[in-house]
């Protein structure tokens, strides 16, 4: 099924126009749950959240990995608040980005669902707009933000140049400590078989 008749749309008023003539060229990857809400894990009971605290992102991924559209791509939501890019330095980052949620939290892993879905969900979107960076909410906001917690960026790296090799992109910079840190385990695993 295309993605885009997979999608679910779950409406909110929390956005505005984009900047005439703005290019959208990023990624920004959050996470959350509603704490407040009997099932803090529901795409309906996160979205009240986010209306509550004012705030909105383009997606909701949920943990079936269930894909939810909260606002249009061509619309701004309100998801990173006070950002500023790694790379050059342009701030605004909700004018030329568009957000995606993951549901999940500090201690939990997403789910398997959840990842091929963010996978399916990134390509669409590579295929309508010349997107170069994929970053998440703790790269655009340090300090402020930590989000998306517990992330595999090594995985979904893997997920999106697998399938669209031409596509050339920067992702956030914790894909090259998480590989640093698998090569790391690696040489150590290795030195261990050779001891015994």
């Amino acid at each position: 099924m295309p993605v885009q008749k997979a999608i679910r749309h779950l409406p909110t008023d929390q956005y505005e126009k984009r900047p005439q003539g703005t290019e959208i060229d990023t990624i920004i990857i959050h996470s959350m749950h509603n704490p407040e809400a009997k099932d803090r894990f529901s795409a309906h009971s996160c979205k009240e959240c986010l209306d509550k605290h004012g705030v909105s992102s383009h997606y909701l991924i949920d943990l079936n990995g269930k894909v939810w559209q909260l606002v249009a791509e061509d619309k701004k939501a309100w998801h990173a608040g006070f950002s500023r890019m790694p790379n050059d330095g342009r701030e605004s980052v909700n004018d030329f980005s568009i957000g995606i949620e993951l549901i999940g939290t500090e201690d939990t892993e997403f789910t398997e669902a959840q990842y091929k879905a963010l996978a399916l969900l990134t390509k669409d979107i590579l295929s309508r707009h010349p997107v170069r960076y994929i970053y998440g909410h703790c790269d655009i906001a340090p300090g402020r933000k930590t989000d998306p917690w517990r992330f595999d960026w090594s995985r979904y790296q893997r997920d999106i140049l697998h399938t669209s090799p031409a596509v050339s992109l920067i992702f956030s910079p914790t894909v090259a400590t998480e590989d640093r840190h698998d090569k790391k385990q690696a040489r150590k695993q290795q030195s261990s078989i050779e001891e015994r």
